[in-house]
This record gives structure tokens, sequence and C-alpha cells, in this order.
């Protein structure tokens, strides 16, 4: 009797190599867990408490889905949707409301995954649409939840990652002008809000005034850029969401996945290289003037350009489609920074970027080989 050749169909992504779906994820897991221990440290044990409610909802989510979709359920443990809800926890802030994670890892799963057909068939990054959701829905939640780091179990003034000059200069701007519980990005935001006063004030012909502003810009910028600022960013004892103030501890989850050869570096590189030349550029109060060091540092650069920027189904597949998409993320967030309503723009710069994915592909598709193009 002949034998039968036997063919097992899987979704996308396919590997060349011995690794599958499975491996890949559970490595990004082990990878976000450094993170994870710096957010329980800083941030306190609700952290923690965040994060799990995050990723448990996001497995039940999908159990649910694939139920209903009478599709085969042991989908929901290959580690691809407690990669959703923990990269979804790591971009809340501390404070929000139990529930917040929830509401937002299902809207996730539900809208931004199996509603497209699942894991390689979704067309934006799903934690992030569940996060731009959220701040559509909950803008207060999702802007007012901010705790200073280890305020939790200490009674001591923390400075939020900015030095006592950047926070002195801070209370002498209007509280009407302030915001409350800045994060280091938003308090470069109101140098680039005192600059514009400034320069209105200049042509209303209030020099006096104008000077004042431009000086307490200054003086923030200056202490933005201290010494003392890079380490509290580095370590990630600095305000911002839960999986991205410790930037050491993010290399660490970067080395570790490259090692793995789950990362590619095309993606990363190419982000952190266009946000720190553009923020060079026009990161500060004038041309090639600005720090960027400092918006590498800060925010969701690093956690964005590792963990989201180089997700396997929605970014580019070619070589130089990574590159054209790096490069094009890289600069939405500095535009968004710079120009935008919000301080941070890497969530939206990476999920608009998603949008062009499959025309990046189609414009670098490289030729096949042996192919002759026909003229006319």
């Amino acid at each position: 009797m002949a034998q039968t050749r036997r063919f097992e169909l899987a979704m996308s992504p396919h590997v060349g190599a011995n690794q599958t779906t499975r491996k890949i994820m559970f490595d990004v897991v082990i990878a976000l867990l450094p993170a994870l221990a710096a957010a329980t440290w800083f941030f306190g044990p609700r952290a923690l408490l965040i994060v799990f409610l995050s990723a448990a909802t996001a497995v039940v989510a999908e159990f649910l889905c694939l139920k209903f979709m009478k599709r085969p359920v042991s989908f929901a443990l290959d580690g691809s949707a407690i990669v959703t809800g923990m990269l979804l926890a790591y971009n809340l802030p501390s404070g929000v409301p139990i529930w917040l994670p929830v509401i937002g890892t299902a809207f996730a799963i539900v809208v931004g995954k199996q509603a497209f057909g699942g894991l390689g068939h979704n067309i934006v990054n799903p934690a992030l649409l569940g996060r731009a959701f959220l701040m559509a829905s909950f803008p207060i939640l999702m802007t007012a939840g901010w705790a200073a780091p280890e305020a939790w179990n200490s009674s001591e003034d923390i400075s939020w990652g900015t030095s006592g000059i950047a926070m002195e200069e801070m209370s002498t701007i209007p509280m009407a002008d302030a915001i409350s519980g800045a994060t280091p990005l938003n308090v470069l935001k109101q140098t680039f809000d005192l600059d514009a006063s400034a320069a209105n004030a200049r042509n209303e012909g209030n020099t006096t005034e104008a000077q004042s502003l431009e000086e307490r810009a200054d003086g923030i910028r200056s202490a933005l850029s201290c010494n003392s600022t890079y380490m509290n960013l580095l370590i990630g004892r600095s305000g911002g969401c839960l999986g991205e103030t410790s930037v050491i501890l993010l290399l660490v989850g970067a080395i570790y996945l490259v090692m793995r050869g789950v990362l590619e570096l095309r993606l990363p590189v190419s982000y952190l290289g266009t946000v720190a030349v553009l923020a060079w550029v026009f990161g500060g109060s004038g041309w090639f003037n600005g720090d960027p060091l400092f918006h590498v540092l800060a925010g969701g650069v690093i956690l964005g350009g590792i963990f989201m920027v180089s997700d396997m189904v929605t970014t580019p597949v070619t070589p130089k489609g990574r590159i054209i998409f790096g490069i094009g993320a890289g600069l939405l967030t500095m535009v968004i920074r710079r120009w935008g309503g919000y301080p941070e723009g890497c969530s939206y710069s990476i999920l608009l970027m998603n949008l062009v994915t499959p025309l990046i592909d189609k414009l670098t598709l490289p030729r096949v080989f042996g192919e002759v193009k026909k003229n006319g």
C-alpha cells in the first residue's frame, strides 16, 4: 500500500526554522518579564495585578471567540494572546481602575484580532488598537492615572525622572497651564507651550514677559538634559506607563530576543535612529538643538521600538520595507511629540504605519530571479 504524505496547515507568520508561533510568543513573554519586575518594584503590586488581569482577559476572550467561531481552541494557548494582554497593560498608567485593562484587552482581542480572522490576519497591532480605544473612550482615566514611582512604599518626594530644578521651574507655571502629575514628556511639552506664549508676547511688544517665559523654558530643558534625569530614565525611576520606564530592563529583553533569533534589527534600529535624528533636528526650541538622548529614553519609544514596531504580522516582510516602516514610524512619532496634542506619539505612529504595510510590501517586493521586465 502506497504511503500517504501528510501536510500540516498553519496560520502565518511562517518562519523558515524550527521555531513555532508558540515558541516565539513565549520568548516575547520572557523578554517582557524584566520590565514587569521593574513596574512591580516602582509602582507597587498593583502593577502586577493590572498585567495579570490584562493577560488573563486576553486568553479568555480569545478562547470564547474561537469557541464561537468553531475553531480549534488550542490557538488560545499559543502565547499570542498573553503577549497582547501584557503589551496593552504596559501602555497603561499604574493608577487606572482595574476594569479598564479588562475592557481594553477584550476589545483588542475581539475587534483588533479575531474579527480579522485571528493571528496572522489582523491589519494593526491589537494591543495598540486597544490602547487607542481606551484613549478615545476614557481619556480622563488614561491621562490622570499617573503615580510617582516608589510612592507606594515611600514618603519621600519623587521627582518623576526630572531633576529638582525642572520641578521648581514647573511650579512657576500658572496652574491653568500646568499638567497635573507631569511625566518627563509632559514637562517637555510645557516648554513648547512656553515658547509659543513667549513668541506671542514678543509679537505684542511685551519683551519683558517674553524673556521671562523663554528663561523658564530654557531652565526646564536644561534640567531635563542633566545626568540625573538620564539615569532615572534608564533605571525606571520616572513617571510613565507601567512597562515603558525602565529602559535598561527593556534592553535586556531585546538582547534576549536577538539571541533567540526572534528580533530582526532593521525595524528597531531604523525607528530609534529616526527618532534620535529628528529629535536633534527639531526636538528643541529651534533647529538642530534638540536632545536626542532624552527623546529616545523618555516615553514609550524603547518599548514600542522593540516589542511593537517589530510585530511580525502588521509590519513589512521585505528588508527595504522594514526600514521604510521604521523611518515612517519615527517621523510620525516626532511630529506628534513636537506639534501634536499629545506629548507621546509612539502608539499612534505605529498604528498609522500598520495601515500602509501592504502598500510598502507591494512597492518593495523584490524582483523574481530571472524575471524579465516587459517593455510597453
